[in-house]
């Protein structure tokens, strides 16, 4: 799944969803937080994209693994679901 953003800046920010290595159960509905990396690097309204983007692929009826990935201009955004929290952060950040 692809989602356009629009934000300051030249060119609108391209997220994309990447697959998932395996299916799972996860809900994503925990308290959300990220790290001071990903915050610094995509800023909250393109994480917060990210995190509507898997909102409403559950809607659709898909099933989630704890892990999801994405790729935003080139750069990796994850976020994972433990259960309790949703935690969206760089991958040098795990």
């Amino acid at each position: 799944m692809v989602a356009p953003l629009t934000q300051p800046g030249p060119r609108p920010a391209e997220i994309r969803l990447l697959p998932q290595e395996r299916e799972g159960e996860c809900r994503f509905e925990g308290q959300f937080v990220t790290t001071s990396h990903a915050m610094e690097r995509f800023g909250q309204a393109i994480i917060l994209a990210a995190l509507l983007v898997l909102r409403m692929r559950l809607q659709d009826g898909a099933s989630l693994d704890y892990l999801q990935v994405f790729e935003i201009d080139g750069a990796r955004l994850w976020i994972i679901d433990d259960g309790a929290v949703t935690t969206a952060l760089l991958p040098s950040d795990y």
